[in-house]
């Protein structure tokens, strides 16, 4: 089992967690031609910048994708607010510590995406989280774009070892960005490096400095993230097709289990910010039968005696993985998933085939060995429902194959139907959004 997780962990780190919630609250699009669409956006609780905005007139009409380059502005009437910009900002930025640079360098670029509104008026405050690091743009008049972001490096101490620096140096930043505004200059000295303390040091510079003395708009408090991740859980119920060997292979009948069996079970997902990718977990229980064969006896002059035997029970079968839910223009979702999957036997039953009667251990029992591949899941949501197909490979009865680490003649195919039980948390936070 644990070999397969580690396989899986290179799929759990490329997954991006932008997301699809299913969750539309009022607002409004500016299209790039100019024209106002006033209706229900979907709130996907964006961390980095959306990739996709879908857009409806009114509850229950058809929805339509927008792409980032065909609006100008994005509005939640309860929430957050986005901007359309071409904006420069250090690529170079790292924190974790597989990536962080020798050195400390920048690599500024310019990119067009969907920013996150945090602050209007003469100095705009934006917001990107690119690669994971959250960069905060400020933009004077007259004045180049200020680019604040976290940022650590390796430095090479005076004994020759690599030492974690921290880069940010925000406060020299915009002390030189704001050094003709004492009461501004005054604040960079004990501001936090947050969202809250930039604006802060903004809007004193705004009522202080700025052209028209007065504190400005501000999308701080709507922007704060309601929910991170959210829950969800059910039942699922379906058919199974094993297509499974038996702990040893038979000349006369190489499969021993070909049938569709019924199985049930409970589901679990993990959606992640911002709901396209959800950490995925499965009990299920089924039936099954196998046969097994053990060594009861050795003679010189008959030599091994083996008995053969059958034997039923319940498979308990747990997965854990991953699923990622596409964008569509209707209200349903495709998915594709990734689960590896651990079984046990439950109340086995047994019967001789032939040989001497022998009566084995629970532990000489087993299903078929999974390889090393985790299962694919297709399926399709609407609603509570989900109907979903997926395939699990199993190890050759030939154990000493090295083909079967990855792919072996064993195989389980289902269909399912899953239920969610109780409401989503994402519509609950939406309700309490718009009162």
């Amino acid at each position: 089992m644990l070999p397969r997780l580690f396989c899986l962990l290179p799929l759990l780190f490329a997954c991006s967690f932008a997301a699809l919630a299913q969750v539309f609250e009022p607002g409004l699009l500016v299209r790039a031609n100019g024209d106002t669409l006033r209706g229900e956006i979907e709130n996907g609780f964006w961390v980095e910048s959306p990739e996709f905005i879908r857009y409806r007139p009114a509850a229950g009409a058809p929805a339509k994708l927008f792409q980032p380059r065909q609006l100008r502005t994005v509005v939640f009437t309860g929430g957050r607010k986005f901007s359309y910009e071409a904006l420069p900002f250090d690529h170079a930025a790292k924190t974790g510590l597989n990536d962080l640079p020798r050195s400390n360098y920048y690599d500024v670029r310019v990119d067009t995406l969907l920013a996150e509104v945090l602050l209007e008026g003469p100095v705009p405050l934006r917001r990107v989280v690119w690669n994971t690091i959250t960069h905060y743009l400020l933009r004077r008049p007259n004045h180049p774009v200020l680019d604040l972001s976290e940022r650590r490096y390796l430095r090479e101490t005076d004994v020759g070892t690599l030492a974690i620096t921290d880069g940010n140096n925000f406060r020299n930043q915009l002390t030189l960005y704001f050094g003709d505004c004492p009461a501004a200059v005054a604040l960079t000295r004990t501001m936090p490096f947050t969202a809250d303390g930039i604006v802060e040091l903004v809007q004193q510079f705004n009522q202080a400095c700025g052209p028209e003395r007065q504190r400005t708009r501000s999308w701080v408090a709507e922007a704060a993230p309601r929910r991170r991740v959210a829950f969800q859980g059910g039942i699922l119920a379906g058919a199974r097709y094993n297509r499974i060997e038996g702990n040893y292979k038979l000349p006369t009948k190489p499969c021993v289990d070909c049938r569709p069996r019924p199985f049930a079970g409970l589901y679990a997902e993990l959606y992640q910010p911002s709901r396209t990718t959800a950490v995925y977990g499965e009990l299920g229980l089924s039936q099954f039968r196998s046969e097994g064969r053990a060594l009861v006896n050795f003679s010189q002059a008959t030599g091994p005696v083996f008995s053969t035997y059958e034997y039923r029970g319940l498979l308990g079968t747990a997965r854990l993985g991953l699923r990622y839910f596409f964008p569509v223009h209707r209200k349903h979702q495709w998915l594709l998933g990734f689960a590896v999957e651990l079984n046990r036997i439950y109340n086995p039953t047994y019967a001789p085939i032939s040989g001497p009667p022998y009566r084995p251990y629970t532990e000489e029992l087993g299903y078929a060995k999974t390889t090393l591949l985790p299962g694919i899941m297709l399926g399709w949501r609407r609603g509570r429902f989900t109907a979903s197909a997926d395939v699990q490979t199993y190890a050759s009865s030939d154990r000493d194959g090295l083909s079967s680490v990855f792919f072996g003649s064993n195989f389980a195919l289902r269909t399912s139907l899953s239920y969610r039980l109780g409401g989503n948390p994402d519509e609950a936070d939406a309700h309490i959004s718009k009162r």
